[in-house]
This record gives structure tokens, C-alpha cells and sequence, in this order.
């Protein structure tokens, strides 16, 4: 069944969230959550009908009720304040209550909806390949990080492949816990071939199945069993990333193997130690990257030669530096410049270490250094499109709009699904180039995605200002100062802007919108 909502579809038949014809990823309970109350919408739903129905009759805590809630209506673009479209009751349950369009399972889920600029990929002219997050067949929920560590390896080994087009993890994982036809996929992601799987571990063993498909014919073009020893994870990941380039027939060069598919340690408890780490600096939060760091520390103690764990460490101490949450940034600075120094000692091609350079360099107001050394991590590994994204944001920051632009494109080519934050950039590149029109198509797409970032909408106010739509860009500052009542534009426009004349300019649009300029 498909039911459509506000900007929303919700396609029970395909296990689909869309969003103003854009997917939005969720977890499986929370989609189960919302199809429940749309399909009992007549009705006030109890607490304990939807633990019965969802969860099954488990004991489950009302933070977690609460937490699966936020996160519904976090994926529609309601919240517990407006409640348009799910209302709470107090001791009584919760309702949808928004307007519904119900369609029928066989009617096209896609009509009245413009295509996407996902529905109209073409294809690259290199072999194009989406590797599916690993299913963890386990049973046991402790093991999912195991499975998308597993999948994430195999995505960051192939996008050190010169000949191939990977795309990249941030856009696979809206697929996460979902049935998808490899057709879909392979429409969706603009590629020719898709690599899924399943992970299952069972005390010292594991077992991983692996399968390569033409998304076009549907046919399978390899497929293996592996069962090993749980420290064989390793060459189990290898060797599924060799059989995918010699299916694909790219060409490797000699001694290109053990660079571009090492996973850097043989230690499983290191490795899984780095897992956990690198999820938790990538939420960009002040818990994450203390949590994140210790937990690199952890894998340092096991694998004192782990390159990628250095590195990550190296993010967590920046992270701590550049956005205030260090008792001493200048300290904390110089713990990810050792942090880098020490993977890129123990790994001289590890491109996360030369990305990790590069922004310490900008930190540091070494322009040019820091374009180097991002570079150089996008040499080395060509198909990373979080690395492509990086240096697109590293160009605008420093001036060099319409490359940064160009970069950033590419990456979202890499990422159809991208983070919010490539949309953010992207709209402040187009808006500091002076092409307010992209900029504002770019930075509403962003808010739409996460209506709560600023950073999207200080970059949109700047550009309706330009555009002429002031009382517009007054209603959007009225809420940027009620989400951050401390926000500081002078310094934020600093941090990002290095060109003084660029700067200025920012800054008397802001102003013109509202914002006391310090």
C-alpha cells in the first residue's frame, strides 16, 4: 500500500520513505512505527497495542517508545512541539492526524512526483559498482556494527581502485535493514553492478555469503561462501574485493593489491575497536568524539602500528579543537597533528590521514598545504566521495568557489543519497560564486532533509538577501536565532570565509536579515 502525506510518500509494498521524491533513510521499527499509526489512523493508538505489534510483546522502556517516536517524526518533518502529523495524547496513545492520499500496491509509486535527479543517472564510462550494506544474519543486535564494518572496509578498499566508480557509504546505508530489488538500486545510485551480502558470527566463527549483480539483467555474476576462524574476517575481505575487480575486469598494477585493499591491522578487537570509533566521530557531536577518541586509544593499545586508528583519533582531537569543546584547542590541535604524523609513519598512502593533514593545515590558516595534502588523499583514493566532498569544502573555504563547487558535485555523483552537510556546502559555494538562484535550491533542499540545520539556513538567508527576498530571509533569521540564541555570525562567517571582501559581503546580508553583527 502507498500512502501519501504533507511532502511524504510511505510505501509499505517496497519498504520506501520518500521525502519530496528524495529517500529517506530509517531504521526498520521506526518505518514498522509509522506504517502502523498511518494504517490506524481512525484511531487513537495505545502504548501497549504498538508494543504488541512492533516490538512484539519485549519489554521495552518508554525513553526507547519515546526515542523511536522523535525519530518518525523526525523523518517526516514533524516534531513533538508541532505535532502536525503525529499527536501524542497524554495516557491515552498517539494518532496520525495529518491528510492522507491512499493508492493501491499496483499503482506507480512514483506518479505525481517529478523525477529525481536519482531517477536520471547516467551511467559512468568505468565499471559502476554499489556494495549493499552486509545483512547481519546473526540474530543478535550487538552484531550489527561487525556487519557495517565489514561493509564499509569493502567500500573504502574499492574506492582506492583507479578504474573503478564506487558509490559511497553514506548513500548505501539508506538501504540498511530494507528487501531492494538490484534494479531499483542500480536506477537509484547510477550504477551497473551491485555487490550484497550476509555476516554471521557465532562465538569464534563467522560466515559471510557475497554475490555480484548486473543490475541491468539481474543476473549473478559471481557469488561465495566463506566460513573461517573470526580472525579470517580479514581475508575474507580481501578477497571478495579481488574477485569484485577481476569480475569488472579492471586492471590492477603490480603491488597495487596490498595497497589499496590492506585493512591495516590483524587484530580483530583493534579493528572492531576502530568500527565503533569512527561511528561516533562522524556524528560531529561533543559525546561522539570523546567516545570516539577513547575507543581509538583502545585500538592503539591492541595495534600500536593501526594507521586508520590514528587517524580517526586524530579527527576526534580536531573535532575538539575547531568547535570549542577542548579546555585548551591550541593542545588539542597539536594531538592531531601527532595523531596524523603517526598514521601516515606507520601508512605512507592511507588517504584518511592526508585529509585529516589537510584540515589541520586550514585550521592553521596554511592554505596551501592543506589543498595538497587533500589532494593528495583524493589521489589516492579517487572513488571516496567523502574524501572528493572534503576537498570541495577545503577549495570554498579558501576561495576557490567554482572548483569547490565542481568537487562537491562530484561527490554527490559518488553519494546520490548525500549528508545534509554536502547540500550545506554546496549552497555556500553557488552563494559566495554569486549564483544565488542555485544556492537557494541547493540550502532549501538541506533544510528540507534537516530542517533544524543552521548552517543550511544562515547560507540560505545570505542568499535570499541577494535574491531580493528580505522579508523572506527575516522569517528564516527569526528561527536560526530561536534554534541558536548565542550564535555568534561574525565568528562563524570568519571560521569559514577567508577572503575579507567575501567575508563583509556575508555579513552585511545577515545583517540586513536581522542578525546583530558583534
Amino acid at each position: 500500500m502507498i500512502f501519501r502525506f504533507d511532502q511524504i510518500t510511505l510505501d509499505t509494498e517496497r519498504y520506501r520513505l520518500l521525502r519530496s521524491g528524495n529517500p529517506v533513510a530509517v531504521e526498520p521499527q521506526v518505518f514498522d512505527l509509522l506504517a502502523y499509526l498511518v494504517e490506524h489512523r481512525d484511531r487513537v493508538v495505545s502504548r501497549d497495542e504498538l508494543l504488541d505489534n512492533i516490538w512484539k510483546g519485549k519489554v521495552v522502556t518508554d525513553s526507547a517508545l519515546g526515542a523511536r517516536l522523535r525519530d518518525a517524526r523526525k523523518a517526516i518533518g514533524d516534531n513533538g512541539t508541532r505535532q502536525a502529523i503525529i499527536r501524542t495524547y497524554n495516557r491515552r496513545g498517539y494518532q496520525f492526524v495529518a491528510d492522507v492520499n491512499e493508492n493501491p500496491e499496483n499503482e506507480d509509486s512514483d506518479s505525481g512526483y517529478l523525477p529525481t535527479a536519482q531517477d536520471i543517472l547516467s551511467l559512468p564510462d568505468k565499471p559502476s559498482i554499489a556494495v549493499l550494506p552486509f545483512a547481519n544474519l546473526s540474530g543478535d543486535s550487538t552484531q550489527e556494527h561487525f556487519a557495517d564494518g565489514l561493509t564499509d572496509e569493502i567500500i573504502t578498499a574499492l574506492s582506492r581502485i583507479p578504474g573503478l566508480f564506487v558509490i559511497a557509504n553514506n548513500s548505501v546505508m539508506t538501504y540498511k535493514g530494507r528487501a531492494v530489488d538490484v534494479r531499483q538500486v542500480g536506477r537509484e545510485q547510477g550504477v551497473r553492478y551491485v555487490l550484497e551480502g550476509g555476516f554471521r558470527r557465532e562465538a569464534d566463527e563467522i560466515r559471510v555469503t557475497a554475490q555480484l549483480i548486473d543490475t541491468q539483467t539481474g543476473l549473478h555474476l559471481w557469488a561465495e561462501r566463506y566460513q573461517r576462524k573470526l580472525d579470517g574476517i580479514f581475508a575474507v575481505q580481501e578477497d571478495i574485493t579481488h574477485r569484485v575487480a577481476v569480475e569488472l575486469q579492471v586492471k590492477l598494477v603490480t603491488g597495487e593489491l596490498s595497497r589499496n585493499w590492506a585493512i591495516g591491522t590483524e587484530t580483530v578487537e583493534a579493528w572492531e575497536c576502530l568500527i565503533r570509533a569512527k561511528s561516533l566521530v562522524e556524528k560531529h557531536a561533543h559525546d561522539g568524539a570523546l567516545h570516539g577518541r577513547d575507543l581509538a586509544r583502545k585500538a592503539l593499545e591492541l595495534d600500536p602500528q593501526y594507521s586508520a586508528a590514528w587517524t580517526i583519533l586524530g579527527w576526534a582531537c580536531w573535532e575538539e579543537s575547531v568547535w570549542g569543546w577542548s579546555d585548551d584547542p591550541e593542545q588539542s590541535m597539536r594531538d592531531a597533528e601527532q595523531a596524523a604524523a603517526e598514521a601516515l609513519q606507520k601508512d605512507l598512502v592511507y588517504p584518511g590521514a592526508y585529509a585529516l593533514l589537510g584540515y589541520i593545515h586550514l585550521a592553521k590558516n596554511e592554505n596551501r598545504l592543506a589543498i595538497e595534502a587533500i589532494e593528495k588523499a583524493v589521489a589516492l583514493a579517487p572513488s571516496d566521495g567523502s574524501v572528493l566532498a572534503l576537498l570541495g569544502n577545503a577549495l570554498i573555504e579558501t576561495g576557490d568557489f567554482a572548483r569547490g563547487i565542481a568537487k562537491l558535485k562530484k561527490a554527490i555523483r559518488l553519494c546520490p543519497f548525500p549528508p545534509v552537510w554536502y547540500l550545506s556546502v554546496l549552497g555556500a559555494g553557488y552563494y559566495l560564486d554569486g549564483d544565488a538562484d542555485s544556492a537557494i535550491a541547493a540550502l532549501e533542499a538541506a533544510i528540507e532533509r534537516e530542517p533544524d540545520s543552521n548552517l543550511a539556513r544562515l547560507w540560505l538567508i545570505g542568499a535570499l538577501v541577494e535574491s531580493g527576498q528580505i522579508e523572506k530571509a527575516r522569517r528564516l533569521a527569526r528561527d536560526a536565532m530561536e534554534i541558536s540564541p548565542e550564535f555568534d555570525a561574525r565568528s562563524w562567517v570568519e571560521s569559514f570565509v577567508s577572503d575579507a571582501s567575501a567575508q563583509q559581503r556575508v555579513l552585511d546580508s545577515l545583517r540586513e536579515a536581522g542578525f546583530r553583527i558583534g
